[in-house]
């Protein structure tokens, strides 16, 4: 068996499960306020008030927010945002969020708008038939154990003083899955470019995006035991100590007259990507 950085193992979801769609259609001149904001928990063995994490237990935090606030000017946008708490596959998210938007101030009006989103997914080693996989390389029934991982990951854009232009967002995140070879997973994408129905030559205002992310990772480490030890499975290990360290950040600022600005951000972790 070779010696590997393991990667995020998520939970399952709760036998009850939760669906919601909201669809926002606005053709509006004057002030705007239009805000969504979602927070989502799920732990398995164990519980949302645990201060620690125990062996075996997992834990996924979702965070999403959208805001759009203007104080007067032309807005005609659409939003289409949709919740399922099941399990999903690596082909499917809990959360999907897509909006598309035109914008024109009038009279110094102007409009400042944000998205977030945050994936945090943490869990201690486990050692169980259920959460292990079987070593390929040996000739005996070794279960691997797990290791313990933290990651954090989380996405952002935001519009300050924008003036004129179109914009399009789509955020994604998947949180929950039954089967162990189910990656979290989080993107995001936006676009700014020049709102042709106007008759503008380009969007103009402050758009600013940010990306970044943390994590931490033990290693499945084949351990040698002495003929003393009660446990004959070589793997068989506390499988707590920090092996792999990342930490990223993508910052984006642009200001003036945007003819075009496209970013996205996609993430995976998994035991097999």
């Amino acid at each position: 068996m070779l010696d590997t950085a393991d990667a995020d193992r998520l939970p399952s979801t709760v036998p009850e499960n939760q669906k919601f769609t909201i669809d926002s259609l606005i053709e509006a001149t004057g002030l705007l306020d239009d805000s969504t904001k979602m927070d989502w928990i799920t732990v398995k063995n164990g519980s949302t008030t645990d201060t620690t994490i125990d062996k075996g237990e997992i834990i996924s935090s979702v965070v999403y927010q959208d805001s759009l606030l203007s104080n007067g000017g032309l807005f005609n946008g659409v939003k289409n945002t949709g919740f399922d708490s099941s399990d999903q596959r690596d082909s499917s998210f809990n959360l999907e969020s897509e909006k598309v938007m035109t914008y024109t101030g009038t009279d110094g009006s102007h409009l400042v708008g944000n998205d977030y989103l945050l994936l945090d997914v943490n869990g201690n080693y486990t050692s169980n038939s259920t959460d292990s996989v079987m070593c390929v390389f040996s000739d005996e029934d070794y279960l691997i154990p797990n290791p313990a991982f933290s990651n954090y990951v989380e996405a952002q854009g935001s519009l300050i003083n924008f003036n004129s232009g179109q914009v399009s967002t789509k955020s994604q995140i998947r949180a929950v899955g039954s089967k162990i070879s189910t990656s979290a997973g989080l993107s995001y994408q936006i676009a700014v470019s020049t709102d042709i129905t106007s008759g503008g030559e380009s969007a103009e205002g402050v758009v600013k995006t940010r990306f970044a992310g943390s994590i931490n990772e033990a290693r499945d480490k084949k351990t040698t035991t002495s003929s003393k030890s009660k446990s004959k499975n070589p793997y068989a290990n506390d499988w707590n100590k920090t092996a792999a360290t990342n930490t990223w950040k993508d910052e984006t600022d642009v200001a003036g007259n945007i003819t075009l600005l496209q970013k996205s951000f996609d993430y995976k972790s998994g035991l097999k990507l």
